[in-house]
């Protein structure tokens, strides 16, 4: 089944989001292959193709076993690519979010270099590190993405606009993440004076049994002072600090001509930085949302600016309750993606994290195109 929303202004990129989750059948190459073609098949009716593709981020259910397979269907995609363990919801063994700008020219190496007329954004992840632990191979990964900026004239604390860090076994390996992220940015000026980066730290497994870390992220080389806006709401989340984190709750990327807000992972949370509602999955879940809510709120959006979204589970036997409190409050246009992806703290019973997108912009800068 695929689902999509999109959005558009009179002379600007359209941009279009789909998910797609995939019918089980006996075998993983048939049911990736069986997502594929649903998948493509509907983007012509969007006005949408491979060519607009700029980020697919699959959902498997055992990674080791079927990178390789999916690999071998993507071989020929030009677009920032990512492939995590995440079983999907329902006994799928695969499910996909995609990411498609119109009018774009793409450069893939280590990186997916984008050229629109105004700006040109940056994906970067990478396939491999020769670090090992958690600690380690998180700080390789902020050094090898301060390197490839570094080449684009770009530095992380100005132009890293959203994080997502995925880790294997998080109840075991979360801290040394924590504590490399908290190095690397207090080397390079990312401070709770300054800002820290929106991101999710979430289980995620890598094909390789070795990857205890992997992160993907969008990067604005030539962003200009004021174009991101870093969203907190106080009065209901604490700052990531009181837990000896390091990341922003939120993120308004300001356009000319829209805004884009990336909300970080969101948990069911108090000013106060204690979990609420302990064991209650959908009391948690409208704590979640009340939260995101409110930080949108201090962007100047609304939860009916959500365009995607990715549902993350401790226990994959809870979606039937969490589903339909989600749409309730969000309505059917965003595009979601269930999957089980234990948080970073056992109590949270559920994680959400997502994208909006309005036309609220600001003429002091250029449009996105």
């Amino acid at each position: 089944m695929v689902s999509h929303a999109n959005f558009s202004t009179p002379d600007g990129i359209k941009e279009d989001f789909f998910s797609a989750v995939s019918a089980p059948c006996c075998d993983f190459r048939q049911e990736a292959a069986g997502l594929l073609k649903e998948y493509e098949s509907s983007l012509a009716q969007y006005g949408c193709s491979a060519e607009t593709e700029m980020l697919l981020r699959f959902h498997l259910s055992d990674v080791t076993n079927q990178t390789h397979v999916l690999e071998e269907l993507l071989k020929d995609r030009c677009a920032c690519i990512s492939i995590i363990g995440q079983p999907p919801a329902g006994g799928s063994r695969i499910a996909l979010e995609a990411w498609h700008w119109s009018g774009m020219k793409k450069k893939k190496e280590r990186s997916l270099q984008i050229t629109l007329e105004n700006y040109s954004p940056l994906w970067f992840n990478l396939e491999k590190l020769s670090a090992a632990g958690s600690y380690d191979q998180t700080y390789e990964e902020f050094s090898l993405l301060k390197e490839e900026l570094a080449n684009c004239g770009a530095n992380v604390a100005d132009h890293t606009v959203r994080t997502w860090l995925y880790c294997r076994d998080v109840d075991n390996n979360y801290a040394g993440l924590v504590q490399a992220r908290n190095r690397f940015f207090a080397e390079n000026g990312l401070t709770r004076e300054t800002h820290f980066i929106a991101s999710t730290g979430i289980e995620g497994q890598s094909a390789a049994v070795d990857r205890l870390v992997r992160m993907d992220s969008i990067n604005y080389p030539g962003l200009q002072p004021g174009q991101m806006q870093y969203l907190s709401a106080p009065d209901m989340l604490s700052p990531t600090t009181i837990y000896g984190v390091s990341f922003e709750r939120a993120t308004r990327l300001i356009f000319g001509d829209r805004s884009h807000y990336f909300i970080s992972g969101t948990a069911s949370i108090d000013k106060e930085g204690v979990v609420v509602h302990p064991f209650d999955v959908q009391k948690q879940t409208r704590r979640m949302l009340e939260n995101i809510a409110a930080l949108l709120k201090e962007g100047d959006a609304a939860m009916e600016d959500i365009v995607s979204g990715t549902l993350y589970l401790r226990d994959l036997a809870d979606a039937d309750l969490v589903l339909p409190v989600v749409r309730e409050v969000l309505g059917a246009r965003p595009v979601l993606v269930t999957v089980k992806a234990p948080v970073c703290r056992p109590a949270w019973l559920v994680e959400l994290e997502c994208i909006a997108i309005n036309s609220k912009g600001d003429s002091r800068f250029l449009p996105l195109a």
